[in-house]
């Protein structure tokens, strides 16, 4: 049967519980986790359609003005910037895996949708000499930092992102300056993946093959869309012709790379997104990771900037005009793209990202996503408006938040010897197992059972809030046990649809949210 009208059938089923209603045909045999982790076999069928599930899951309808939601928490006792800079200190993270993330907030066009912290290069005599006190103040932060926190220099660096912004605008030379400084100060374990962020507009000529040189191993690069009319509207600064020339640039490189596209833009349909992917798929791109349109304010989460789609009267406007794509057709482009992904044998590892079989070891995922998600690793984090967090063992979580705001963030870099830290979280409890468990579902790979008994104490599928939500998530058919294993569990590609909502209403909201003590064991 069709989940839609005159669009074929995938050939991969997708589960979802059984309720005695055959709302799809052809039934599968399954295994699946009960509240208590036991195994027990239900008859699964394949999926009712992202619009079907809509329905049948209506918490999870977030439209797309409201959809800001982040991994990160926005729960937990408020921390200032002081006692920041305190947990920062007296964090036990040396020689424990983390993940270092630079922010670069340079963009050479801003994107009508961006909402993160940025502002414009300037041109002519000016553009060299702002690159040049990008770079100083990075690398002034981070030296900052490493004084501060001595365990910071022995932490075990599995993963370097340089992103932003528009990280790849500051050119071979002051990247290199960057890279020389990361390996003269940090523990870098043996084959750290480092990764490179840029647009199509950057990687035109050899800019790929110098970054290679100096030390860069992955890349990312913000396609969006292979339509010119979609990228003219949102403010983008290149067109189709030059992304496919940038993705034949990261194929030469023979490094794994990923293309980011969105779904739910204005003058985006459900044929033109699937016409974008199904492009991608033939040029055999490693990791397609895939964006829902996020139209909600993030300078109210202190974590970015307004875009100009969030200013309310163009967002007033822009909706009297029928522009932005309604929820149900959204989810319609994503099920497009789904079909086409599957088809061409690509998997999601984590969530939203797309990789061809074998792109990456050890479960397909990417070193970055493997030690923010899978793990949750400590994640130390420089820039304007960056985020990242302290973890380990122990049984909370403190969030760090640099000053978002460009100038304010500058000015201790100037003129004092203090940290640009604004404030952050700190998380115990229920409230630490909501945000850790979010992250493991992001990760999409394995939620054992046995890593929460031993750093939290509690029992997954047996205790309350766990068992109840993960056995509302099983009957939803939103998550699956994991073949041969009773104290296992992963989303389930409808699950993975909706990974955000499900995070925010589930993990954060109703996991985060309780207020009994922690049972420990």
């Amino acid at each position: 049967m069709n989940r839609f009208p005159g669009r074929p059938a995938r050939r991969t089923g997708r589960e979802s519980p059984a309720d005695g209603h055959d709302r799809q045909g052809d039934e599968v045999a399954m295994s699946t986790v009960t509240a208590a982790g036991s195994e027990e076999t239900n008859e699964l069928r394949p999926g009712l359609g992202l619009e079907q599930l809509l329905l049948e899951n209506p918490a999870l309808r977030i439209d797309q003005d409201e959809y800001n939601i982040n991994v990160t928490a926005n729960y937990g006792e408020q921390l200032s910037s002081a006692q920041v800079a305190q947990a920062i200190q007296g964090h036990p993270g040396a020689g424990l895996p983390a993940h270092l993330y630079f922010h670069v907030p340079l963009c050479a066009y801003i994107c009508h949708f961006c909402n993160y912290v940025k502002r414009k290069i300037p041109q002519g005599a000016a553009r060299e000499s702002t690159l040049q006190s990008w770079t100083d103040m990075l690398l002034e932060e981070s030296s900052r930092r490493l004084v501060h926190a001595p365990w910071i220099a022995e932490a075990k660096i599995e993963s370097v992102y340089l992103g932003g912004g528009t990280a790849s605008l500051l050119g071979t030379g002051h990247l290199s300056r960057l890279l020389d400084h990361v390996r003269g100060h940090y523990s870098l374990s043996e084959g750290c993946e480092i990764t490179l962020e840029g647009n199509p507009d950057n990687f035109q000529r050899n800019e790929l093959a110098e970054a290679c040189a100096i030390g860069f191993n992955r890349f990312s690069v913000g396609v969006q869309s292979l339509q010119s009319e979609v990228n003219s509207f949102a403010g983008r600064g290149h067109d189709a012709a030059m992304s496919l020339h940038a993705i034949d640039r990261l194929r030469a490189t023979t490094k794994p790379f990923n293309v980011d596209m969105m779904f739910g833009l204005p003058y985006q349909t459900v044929e033109t997104v699937a016409d974008d992917v199904r492009r991608l798929i033939e040029l055999e791109v490693p990791t397609i990771t895939i964006y829902r349109l996020r139209n909600a304010d993030r300078a109210k989460m202190n974590i970015g900037n307004r875009a100009l789609w969030n200013i309310d009267d163009v967002k007033a406007r822009l909706h009297g005009q029928g522009l932005f794509p309604g929820l149900v057709e959204t989810y319609r482009m994503r099920e497009a793209i789904v079909e086409l992904l599957l088809d061409g044998d690509y998997h999601p590892s984590p969530c939203g990202w797309w990789n061809r079989p074998g792109t990456y070891p050890g479960g397909n995922i990417p070193q970055v996503s493997r030690n923010k998600w899978q793990r949750h690793d400590t994640m130390i984090a420089y820039g304007p408006g960056a985020y990242g967090w302290l973890t380990g063992e122990g049984d909370s979580v403190v969030q760090t938040h640099n000053i978002a705001d460009i100038p304010e963030y500058t000015r201790p870099l100037r003129e004092g010897t203090g940290l640009p830290l604004a404030s952050g979280r700190r998380l115990t409890g229920y409230q630490a197992i909501g945000m850790v468990l979010g992250f493991a579902f992001k990760a999409n790979q394995p939620i054992d059972a046995a890593r929460f008994r031993r750093r939290f104490g509690v029992e997954l599928f047996s205790d309350d809030p766990f068992a109840g939500a993960f056995a509302e998530l099983t009957e939803r058919g939103l998550v699956k046990q994991v073949a041969g294993s009773a104290e296992s569990v992963m989303p389930t590609l409808d699950g993975e649809a909706l990974h955000e909502e499900i995070i925010s209403v589930y993990f954060h909201q109703r996991i985060g949210g309780f207020s009994e003590a922690v049972c420990r064991r």
